[in-house]
């Protein structure tokens, strides 16, 4: 059974002190936090294409809900990059790991991407990672003890770095600095990293005894170590008497070493390299090439695997690109749906041929403001002799006639008043800002901006005038309607071209 969200946090920060103990309390990685601290392990392992299946099984289930997790595998996913050969998706990796990490406010994954970005960066400019390794530090410093081991493994990369630009004693300072740090906050992995690490630079400038001193201090001083973290500690003390000049002391530490040794493919270069070194010192030069053979085999596997990680990198940005862009096809898709139900909302509640408002919209609208038991004004408005227009100059002429009268009334609509057309030579008027006299005032205006307007000009001899009705909307809108088209036949009936007001009754 997959953990909870809290186990799995707690998982996470306990890896630094127990990585390998990971693998036995870890449930099914059907949720993508377990998934990724199962690629932690794989990693830690050097089992790197696993570590990508399991990372693959991540991004399947983590969801944009879990930041601090997202940037975690791009951390992960980022390091196996590295350590297969691929530095420039690692740090395409890092990052988009550091942009998150700032986004979610994550000093752990902040950090860490400066300094994997440094790690990138140390050999070709050691002044960069220095500034790279420098901004971790600052991050790790200023969140507090909790990251203290982060803290040592920023001040240990610093110290790598100021060795690389030929600053000794500032490099033995933050190396020391860096072996406190990660020992008060039980971070073994990184603690026996860091002394072994200074053990070889003691060998390496002759001081041999120095070293292996240190080796045995460490074990003595620290009897509770874990397993694991002792048996790499021993390894690199093997390593160390090989440069000391007892190769028979280096062999007897890996052939008691030698069950654990076998599985940790992430060693086994450096393990086959002391071997092979250490039986080229005793003289025994058919051991040494033997080894040396195995070596080369393990290197080129090694190179077969880093290819097959590779090409399972390259499938997954494919995937990952095919996926990107079906996902943009279905956007693009999705906003031609919407424009068009846009569209189809907007023609459903609009007049054709005018751009007003159709009957279904307006009656909608009216419906509502009664609702609302606002005072409500409606005007009844018909184009005289419209019949005339269309027999004696054509549809076309009518149809004419009929956006230029919506324009004209379209005016009103900057008074605050709603226009409609309801159908063939009929408009409606409607307004809350005042009395039926206020709206029959502003109709009356349009009325003779109707009159004379240039209609002779393309209509010559067919007059082009309005009948208008106005009353005040009760109850409902039909009953109210019906009022204002009395009034509007009333306007009829006196002799066209005017506007009529119906009297309360």
């Amino acid at each position: 059974m997959a953990r909870c969200k809290s186990d799995s946090e707690t998982l996470w920060h306990e890896r630094l002190r127990t990585p390998h103990a990971l693998r036995e309390r870890l449930g099914s990685d059907t949720d993508g936090r377990v998934a990724v601290l199962s690629a932690y392990v794989e990693w830690r392992d050097g089992a790197y294409a696993e570590a990508l299946a399991a990372l693959g099984r991540a991004a399947a289930t983590l969801v944009p809900f879990h930041p601090r997790w997202l940037a975690r595998m791009l951390n992960l996913r980022g390091v196996v990059m590295l350590h297969t050969g691929q530095p420039a998706a690692a740090l395409a990796y890092f990052q988009q790991q550091l942009h998150l990490a700032q986004w979610a406010a994550d000093p752990e994954m902040e950090g860490l991407a400066h300094n994997d970005i440094g790690v990138l960066l140390v050999w070709d400019d050691p002044q960069r990672a220095a500034e790279r390794y420098r901004a971790a530090y600052d991050v790790f410093r200023a969140a507090g003890p909790d990251h203290g081991a982060h803290l040592g493994l920023s001040a240990f990369n610093l110290s790598v770095a100021y060795r690389e630009q030929g600053d000794a004693v500032q490099s033995e300072a933050l190396l020391l600095h860096a072996e406190d740090l990660v020992r008060r906050a039980r971070a073994w992995p990184y603690w026996v990293g860091i002394v072994s690490q200074r053990a070889l630079r003691l060998a390496e400038s002759g001081r041999t005894a120095e070293a292996l001193a240190s080796f045995t201090a460490a074990l003595e001083q620290h009897p509770d170590l874990p397993l694991e973290s002792a048996r790499y500690l021993r390894f690199f003390h093997a390593k160390v008497l090989v440069m000391a000049g007892d190769p028979a002391g280096a062999l007897a530490i890996l052939d008691d070493l030698h069950v654990w040794l076998i599985t940790r493919r992430d060693m086994l270069d450096d393990v086959l390299d002391v071997r092979a070194h250490a039986h080229a010192a005793l003289g025994d030069l058919a051991a040494a090439y033997a080894t040396m053979r195995e070596l080369l085999d393990t290197v080129q596997a090694r190179h077969r695997l880093e290819r097959e990680v590779q090409l399972k990198a390259l499938e997954t940005v494919h995937r990952t690109e095919e996926a990107r862009r079906s996902a943009q096809r279905l956007r693009d898709q999705t906003e031609v749906l919407r424009s068009l139900h846009d569209e189809l909302h907007h023609l459903s509640l609009t007049d054709e041929l005018t751009g007003l408002r159709n009957r279904r919209h307006f009656l909608q609208w009216c419906a509502r403001r009664l609702a609302e038991q606002l005072p409500l004004a409606l005007a009844f408005v018909d184009v005289d002799h419209f019949k005339v227009v269309n027999d004696r100059a054509g549809h076309a002429a009518g149809d004419r006639v009929m956006r230029e009268v919506a324009a004209l009334l379209h005016t009103l609509e900057n008074d605050g008043c709603v226009v409609a057309r309801l159908g063939g030579d009929e408009f409606v008027v409607a307004s809350v800002a005042g009395s039926p006299d206020d709206l029959a005032a502003r109709l009356e205006v349009i009325r003779q901006r109707c009159e004379q307007r240039a209609w002779a000009e393309w209509l010559p001899g067919i007059p082009v005038t309005l009948s208008v009705g106005v009353a005040m909307a009760h109850a409902d809108v039909s009953t109210s309607l019906r009022r204002a088209d009395e009034a509007m036949y009333e306007a009829k009936q006196a002799g066209r071209n005017r506007v009529v007001v119906l009297p309360a009754p």
